[in-house]
């Protein structure tokens, strides 16, 4: 009787791994097909939407401090509050006023800067000397108290 049943499990067994694998097959399928479906001119028509989706990725800005440059290379790295960040510099982006510890912003997209700008410190304001406060007025003499007649 227990091998009876010990079969019977492994038949079980054997068909729902099958059953998987063939719904893992038909879903995978469908999926392949409407691509293979699409005319050449659809195709066309549908790859400068993606050329366009890839040409313009996602600009990333970061605040931090140039820690390492070099100008002939165009590269360079900025240390921001998320770590460092090694960048080329652009088409656009000029070096020649950057140096190693200054604050810079810089947009950047696909490790390729597209802006750099140096970040001004704010200005430190001048302590003013407060006016000397004045001597308190010496207090008024109380009032006589009144007589009663």
């Amino acid at each position: 009787m227990k091998k009876i049943f010990a079969v019977v499990m492994a038949v079980a067994f054997a068909f729902s791994v099958v059953g998987f694998a063939v719904a893992a097959e038909k879903a995978a399928a469908p999926a392949a097909a409407p691509a293979a479906a699409k005319t050449a001119p659809a195709a066309e028509k549908a790859a400068p939407a993606a050329e366009k989706k890839a040409a313009k990725p996602k600009a990333t800005q970061v605040t931090g401090t140039v820690e390492a440059l070099d100008a002939a290379a165009g590269t360079f790295t900025v240390k921001g509050k998320k770590g460092n960040v090694d960048l080329k510099a652009g088409e656009k982006v000029k070096l020649g006023d950057v140096k190693v510890g200054d604050k810079v912003v810089v947009k950047y997209a696909d490790g390729t800067a597209l802006s750099v700008k140096a970040v001004k410190a704010p200005k430190a304001k001048k302590a003013e000397p407060k006016p000397a406060a004045k001597p308190m007025a010496e207090p008024k003499p109380a009032a006589k108290p009144m007589e009663k007649k």
